[in-house]
């Protein structure tokens, strides 16, 4: 019997052994973290991360990858995902506390030694560090400030330090989710938080791995709750702002959500708003004279959109325009030049552009405009925003809406939810507002609405903006009946660049500052930095551009700004070992130029004929980065880069052809702009072009009412802004280049808009 039970007891333990169990793990990321691993044999032979808050076009795309490298390491010890630093650690995070629940063992002893502990990071501008100090007191911690001068924009500081470090030192712990709106510098300081814990508790005596009592994730407290108002607008940009302001100005009942931690949206980071010769303005600042011609402007107009847009909401901007700026400068205290601007192009001869004020620095009389105002704009929707809560309107921040509420075809509300506290609201409203900003954020959307009829549009676009901008309320509209209009066109791209990019502090490459000048942007001495090649080489006028196809698509003179987007989302720059042998010997031929420059990288301009000895290196980085490829032949580089080996042959040869000649027949580039593409190696630089937004999305009447596809108003449904800006253009072109005009559409529908909203709720 004893030997009978020795076996079946043998048999028991063998087969437990070889049964798989499961365990799970929390971590943070952008948001929260789960793992669950499968276990065999002391083996994990499956990994299922859940991850709903990480970024999309970031660590949400990368999930997949990350549970692969969990299964290969066998733990938490993973390379993790270039770019989403803040995602990679946050799975690390949670595999290890899975581990730690699969053997029991206990977490290493938590003390802080009490000081204040500074530490520099990156945030959103890789050229300028951001500054942070944390007090502990009593073994907790007590404070998080910023310090000193800081790379990201102050409105970003501010959030991050109104909103993200309370809720840190209310939970003792990291592991909170990053602030919406503020996705960079909120993910880089929560790090940068955790490294001087780890200071604290190396101080005291404990093992850097106690951390994990500083990572506990915090559980939302959730709920429903029920609200009644007349009005609900969902989105908080500029026009959300102006048009709850004018509603409520009007006598209306209004709440208003957004479901980032700011209000202002990407308005609040541009540079200028357009205007067709506001009244008063032009009473007070031009003698009353007209600003420009506005007839030979509105004609110019319906010229470019070739009969695609609708005339009668044209009419409508136009005169609408000029009495929305009276009302947002004059009455409301934002802060404008009253001496408009031309746009972009030798076509655009009319002064409608608006510029934000302050906008001359004395200190920097080479350069009359700037654009590191964004502390100044911020405090001007802080001043609309009073105005609005004076008048009994109510907002929440933070609060995402997700689905329209409808009763017999007609909306009557809307579902939102508490992105913090996870609480669900129920919305009933007579009337909502969609002002959402677009769905750039959502590949998905991109992917299905954009259209590839005319130029190749479909797929994800890099993002000079809002990442939140994921347009669920139009995607919600749609699935409620509503039409689109010219919701295909091109995104409002101004500018490229590649992708990722290499910091220098990272990776040891001196920063070089220019004395003496002041960067447009930041108001700063410009640095610039060798990291920065394959961004600036990428851009600049003397490279070869191509599609993913392997073709041409213009002049390279135009890929740093206004022409990168008709190669679609992404095009590959062309470049030869020769070339960059010249680089490292003699430096760049042709400075970089533009906005790319200052917006991207490190924000300075690497000087023309500075040798560059580092130039292989930091391709090899980048190589290694994953946003640079290289080859022995242009036929394996096309191959290896997914283009047709027969068009990039064909493409490199005919471009070659053009530099012997001196002449580009094709594009017409500049002859001393025409660089050959010499002996091989050969590399190809990832290159994407950066868009603030989308431009179009549903169909709307002169009352601002969202249509079904009958062309019938969807009764209690209201789009501004650039939900509905498809409205003015065409699918055949891109954004018109006249300047502001997403922004002048912004505030003129807002302002327009929201009294009609306010009328119809008070007719009831």
């Amino acid at each position: 019997m004893k030997k009978l039970l020795a076996v079946l007891l043998a048999c028991l333990l063998l087969a437990s052994a070889a049964c798989a169990e499961t365990f799970t793990g929390q971590g943070q990321g952008m948001g929260p973290i789960t793992v669950e691993l499968t276990v065999e044999d002391g083996v994990i032979t499956g990994a299922k991360i859940t991850g709903d808050g990480e970024t999309p076009g970031f660590g949400a795309d990368h999930l997949q990858e990350l549970e692969e490298q969990i299964v290969a390491a066998n733990g938490a010890d993973i390379d993790g995902v270039s770019g989403c630093t803040l995602t990679s650690t946050g799975v690390r995070d949670a595999v290890t506390a899975a581990l730690a629940q699969a053997d029991g063992s206990k977490a290493a002893e938590a003390a802080l030694a009490d000081g204040v502990y500074p530490i520099e990071f990156t945030g959103f501008d890789l050229g300028v560090t951001d500054k942070i100090e944390v007090t502990i007191e009593g073994g907790k911690i007590a404070a998080i400030a910023f310090v000193g001068d800081c790379g990201s924009t102050p409105p970003m500081v501010d959030t991050v330090e109104n909103v993200l470090f309370p809720r840190i030192i209310e939970n003792q712990s990291v592991a909170v989710d990053a602030v919406s709106g503020v996705t960079v510098t909120s993910a880089a300081a929560k790090l940068a938080v955790e490294k001087c814990l780890v200071q604290a508790l190396e101080a005291a005596g404990s093992d850097a791995s106690a951390i994990q009592a500083f990572k506990t994730v915090p559980e939302k407290k959730g709920g429903s709750e029920e609200i009644s108002t007349q009005v609900l607008v969902i989105g908080m940009g500029g026009s959300g702002t102006y048009g709850a302001l004018r509603a409520a100005e009007s006598g209306a009942d209004v709440l208003v959500i957004e479901k980032q931690a700011r209000y202002g949206g990407t308005t609040a980071l541009t540079s200028e708003i357009e205007s067709i010769n506001p009244h008063r303005i032009k009473e007070q600042y031009n003698n009353g004279e007209d600003f420009c011609d506005a007839e030979a402007m509105h004609q110019a107009w319906l010229d470019y959109v070739e009969g695609d847009a609708k005339v009668e909401i044209i009419d409508l901007f136009f005169e609408k325009s000029g009495p929305a700026l009276d009302w947002l400068a004059l009455d409301h205290g934002a802060k404008f030049d009253f001496k408009p601007q031309r746009g972009f192009t030798e076509t655009d001869v009319y002064d409608v552009k608006f510029q934000w004020y302050p906008n001359f620095d004395e200190r920097n009389p080479m350069a009359p405009t700037y654009g590191y105002n964004k502390a100044e704009i911020a405090t001007y929707f802080d001043r609309l925003v009073s105005d609005f809560t004076a008048l009994g309107g109510k907002y929440m921040l933070e609060t995402e809406g997700y689905e329209l509420l409808m009763e017999d075809g007609k909306v009557v509300g809307a579902k939102a939810r508490n992105l913090a506290d996870g609480t669900e609201y129920t919305i009933h409203a007579d009337a909502v507002v969609l002002a959402t900003g677009g769905f750039l954020g959502s590949a998905e959307m991109t992917e299905k609405y954009l259209s590839d009829e005319y130029y190749p549009l479909k797929g994800a676009w890099k993002c000079y903006g809002s990442m939140r901008n994921d347009g669920k309320m139009i995607q919600a509209a749609i699935d409620s009946g509503a039409a689109t209009y010219n919701i295909g066109m091109p995104p409002e791209v101004h500018i490229s660049g590649t992708p990722d990019f290499l910091n220098a502090r990272d990776y040891g490459y001196e920063i070089h500052v220019k004395e003496g000048l002041l960067d447009f942007n930041t108001g700063r001495e410009p640095i610039w930095t060798v990291a920065d090649l394959p961004l600036q080489i990428g851009v600049g006028s003397n490279s070869l551009a191509v599609t993913n196809e392997g073709k041409r698509f213009t002049s390279e003179t135009g890929i740093a700004m206004l022409d990168p987007w008709i190669a679609g989302p992404t095009y590959w720059s062309i470049w030869s070992a020769e070339q960059l042998t010249g680089i490292a010997e003699n430096g760049l031929k042709v400075e970089a130029v533009g906005p790319p420059v200052g917006f991207l990288g490190h924000r300075g301009a690497i000087p023309a004929g500075v040798p560059l000895p580092e130039a292989f290196d930091v391709m090899e980085k980048a190589i290694e980065r994953g946003f640079v490829f290289k080859a022995d032949t242009i036929e394996e580089l096309a191959e290896t880069i997914g283009v047709d080996p027969a068009n990039l042959t064909a493409t490199v040869e005919a471009y070659n052809g053009f530099c012997d000649a001196g002449e580009d027949t094709e594009f017409g580039k500049p002859a001393e702009l025409l660089d050959k593409i010499g002996e091989g190696p050969y590399y190809a630089i990832r290159m994407a072009s950066y868009s603030y937004n989308t431009v179009a999305g549903l169909d709307i009447n002169e009352q601002f009412q969202v249509l079904n596809g009958e062309g019938t108003p969807i009764d209690g449904l209201f789009a501004f802004g650039s939900d509905s800006a498809g409205v003015l253009f065409t699918e055949k072109k891109p954004y018109v280049t006249f300047g502001g005009a997403n922004n002048g559409w912004a505030l003129t529908s807002g302002y327009v808009g929201g009294e009609i909203v306010a009328n119809y709720v008070n007719a009831k």
